[in-house]
């Protein structure tokens, strides 16, 4: 009887130690971090020491219109708070790339949905929301949206001539005022690196060049 006994909490302490280590393993896998620097409206590092990227989200750059407005929201929404990393990948950088969450809540979706960043596509779960928040903040001019950032009419009549960035390969392209009904069409992207300019010889100098549908 004492032998059995002997066997039982043997058996009892083996299942237990196992339940332990389990449920060890279950918390450290739940990726909560504190987030400890806001990099820039996409991206921010935790106190692991690991920089995360935002899936499904682009901010302007550093210099573009509305560049700080969107690490100032992101600041606010998780800076020196916990959030959850879902990864899924690693960016060229090295980054995690990942679903972030706060208090159940994407932060990738609310980011989109403010309209200081951009909606970019993902495979996340969440990607038909942000879609969909992306649309929503596209047609009600929202943050990056704005007339302050993406503009068709120029804001000083002198300087008229519109500029793109291609944002596939790069290309620098300029539109002249007298390009004709291609004109009106062309969006001046600010928080994408787009520029206005005064003369072509400017924008020449800045890299572009001029449309061929120009003439």
């Amino acid at each position: 009887m004492i032998r059995i006994l002997g066997v039982l909490v043997i058996v009892a302490s083996f299942v237990l130690n196992i339940f332990l280590v389990v449920d060890k393993i279950n918390t450290e896998n739940k990726n909560y971090y504190t987030v400890t620097r806001v990099i820039d409206g996409d991206t921010f590092e935790t106190d692991a020491g690991a920089q995360i990227r935002i899936l499904g989200a682009d901010a302007p750059e550093a210099g573009f219109c509305g560049a700080s407005e969107a690490k100032s929201y992101l600041e606010k929404l998780i800076l020196n708070k916990k959030v959850k990393i879902s990864p899924t990948a690693n960016d060229i950088f090295r980054r995690l790339v990942a679903d972030v969450y706060s208090d159940g809540r994407s932060i990738n979706n609310q980011m989109i949905a403010s309209g200081w960043v951009a909606f970019d596509s993902s495979d996340s779960q969440n990607t038909k929301t942000m879609k969909e928040s992306g649309e929503n903040a596209r047609k009600n001019k929202l943050g990056i949206y704005s007339e302050k950032c993406t503009q068709t009419i120029p804001p000083n009549k002198k300087c008229a001539i519109k500029a793109n960035i291609n944002d596939t390969f790069g290309d620098k392209i300029y539109y002249p005022a007298n390009c004709g009904p291609r004109y009106d069409n062309v969006v001046v992207d600010l928080w994408r690196g787009d520029q206005w300019f005064c003369t072509e010889s400017e924008a020449q100098k800045a890299g572009f060049v001029r449309a061929k549908v120009c003439g």
